[in-house]
């Protein structure tokens, strides 16, 4: 009896910690969200040289404006993007900082992919010459699943930053731009809040809470079972 007596407080324990584990990590996803809330009120801060990327990186998401110019030929399209039940990509395009030798990848906005050819292209505005863009700055772009490790070529799953570097010879700033401002290029840009998953974390939370509960209180009905039959035993002796 004792030993399940045990059993049942050590499950108490482990429940109760995960419970806890749980609303800490709804703590953190609430931070995050508060976060990119801020950042998407915030005036955007003006990026005018190498020094001022290194400060956005410090400080994601952080709202950010930054001229330079596009280099379209190294534009990269990122498969299996859909959009309102449409397939699609999204558009990732390195730009050349006014005054600096450093790249910015910025996240352009989704076009939609050919139904019956998926290594065609799509039409879209290519800006040329100095262009003015404002967006969030942030660690990535969220990534899909892959079967290969890496990608190559303009067609990719996920975007790799050190590739990118490699492939573009040139300082690449350690975070990616998701465009808010408008350009004449056809793209969309719809962007939604990172998912952050606290209502799930809650109800797991609420689930652990409930099992520690539940074996509470068949802890003590063990208990008492333990205490009344040693106590009818001392009596019949």
């Amino acid at each position: 009896m004792m030993s399940a007596v045990v059993a049942a407080v050590a499950g108490v324990a482990v429940a109760l910690a995960l419970g806890n584990w749980q609303l800490r990590r709804a703590a953190e996803k609430i931070a995050i969200e508060q976060a990119w809330d801020a950042a998407r009120k915030a005036a955007p801060f003006e990026v005018r040289n190498a020094s001022d990327l290194a400060a956005v990186a410090a400080q994601l998401p952080r709202r950010v404006r930054v001229r330079g110019w596009f280099e379209n030929a190294r534009t990269v399209w990122l498969d299996n993007r859909p959009l309102a039940g449409r397939a699609g990509f999204l558009v990732v395009t390195p730009l050349q900082v006014e005054g600096a030798r450093v790249r910015v990848l910025v996240n352009r906005g989704w076009a939609p992919r050919d139904p019956t050819q998926r290594t065609h292209l799509p039409p879209i505005g290519r800006p040329v010459g100095l262009v003015e863009v404002e967006g969030i700055a942030m660690q990535g772009v969220p990534r899909v699943f892959q079967f290969s490790a890496a990608d190559a070529g303009p067609i990719r799953q996920n975007l790799d930053l050190d590739l990118m570097r490699t492939e573009i010879g040139a300082p690449l700033a350690d975070f990616v731009l998701q465009q808010t401002s408008a350009l004449d290029d056809s793209l969309e840009r719809r962007w939604d809040p990172p998912a952050t998953g606290v209502e799930r974390h809650r109800g797991y939370a609420f689930q652990w809470f409930s099992l520690a509960a539940l074996l509470g209180v068949l802890t003590i009905g063990l208990t008492w079972r333990a205490i009344r039959r040693r106590s009818m035993a001392e009596g019949g002796a």
